[in-house]
């Protein structure tokens, strides 16, 4: 095993457990850059056949494609604000790793054209249904797309799943437009719950076998840099601070992703006067968005995303 920037071997070891067992995560010091050690024999068949029945926004249970779709398509609010200052009614936005089609829907109605590939070919059948648009159910060099067609080429919540990570950035870069725009988006390692809580429960969750790497900005930034890309790294924080209370105090999931995503409520009884509720509730609301300009200030996000463009 070594380091995919560097080429150090001379490895730590930040995790001897993932969330279905045991597992070995590596560390390499210097780029700062996690590896995970088992790798996948076959990635499209994985993310086609295994992928969704192991992991999915209800832990719980085993999720439908509705149930994906809907679980995140109200959510999307953070990629949007970032997205919306780069996009045109004229642009075609190409989305890499596009699951049910959550982001696509949201950002269509404000491009003349999106397109999503996945390797979960019936992902990506939902969403061509859903979002009323083209889809392919394959890996992207055999979806015949034509090269240099894309103002915006996105892989959000994908990069950390690929084996190659800069030969696959360096793919995409042979779809995009002169002068378009490259949008990566990744889980970061110095998610609050690690990096600020060290959290025991949230660390045996947080590392899974369908992450092949784990990305801090320093080894983010260097590996969009070893692909050929120039832009900046933003930070934003999906997860409300309930969500990380509940992670505190309990040491484990809630029971509903919709819960840690959506804007955080006390769980105030019915009978109570909605003049208190409404007080309440504002005030969490304002500590939430507090709370999250803080950690994005400080670059401790549970996501961070690369916008920028090809050398």
């Amino acid at each position: 095993m070594e380091c995919i920037l560097c080429k150090n071997k001379d490895l730590s070891i930040i995790s001897q457990r993932l969330r279905g067992g045991p597992g070995i995560v590596y560390y390499c010091d210097k780029c700062k850059i996690g590896i995970l050690k088992e790798r996948k024999d076959d990635s499209k068949l994985f993310y086609d056949e295994e992928y969704r029945k192991r992991f999915g926004p209800d832990i719980e249970t085993t999720s439908n494609y509705d149930d994906i779709f809907n679980s995140y398509v109200n959510y999307q609010e953070n990629r949007l604000k970032l997205l919306k200052p780069l996009i045109n009614s004229n642009m075609r936005l190409l989305e890499v790793g596009c699951s049910t089609g959550h982001f696509i829907y949201n950002i269509k109605p404000f491009l003349k054209d999106v397109i999503g590939v996945d390797y979960d070919s019936r992902a990506a059948e939902f969403a061509s249904k859903v979002c009323n648009c083209k889809t392919y159910g394959c890996d992207l060099k055999d979806s015949g797309l034509e090269k240099k067609s894309f103002d915006i080429v996105c892989a959000l919540q994908t990069l950390e799943h690929v084996d190659e990570p800069i030969e696959f950035l360096k793919l995409l870069k042979s779809y995009i437009k002169p002068k378009g725009k490259i949008v990566i988006e990744v889980p970061n390692l110095l998610d609050p719950l690690l990096s600020l809580f060290n959290n025991e429960q949230y660390h045996n969750f947080y590392f899974h076998e369908a992450h092949t790497f784990y990305f801090t900005p320093d080894s983010f930034m260097q590996v969009m840099r070893a692909a050929g890309y120039n832009g900046d790294i933003l930070f934003f924080q999906d997860y409300n601070f309930l969500n990380h209370l509940n992670w505190i105090l309990l040491g484990k999931p809630q029971k509903s992703c919709h819960m840690g995503l959506s804007e955080p409520k006390f769980p105030i009884v019915d009978t109570v006067d909605s003049s208190i509720k409404d007080e309440l509730n504002l005030l969490i609301s304002n500590f939430d968005k507090d709370y999250k300009n803080i950690l994005a200030k400080y670059g401790v996000t549970d996501n961070m995303m690369f916008i920028g463009e090809p050398i």
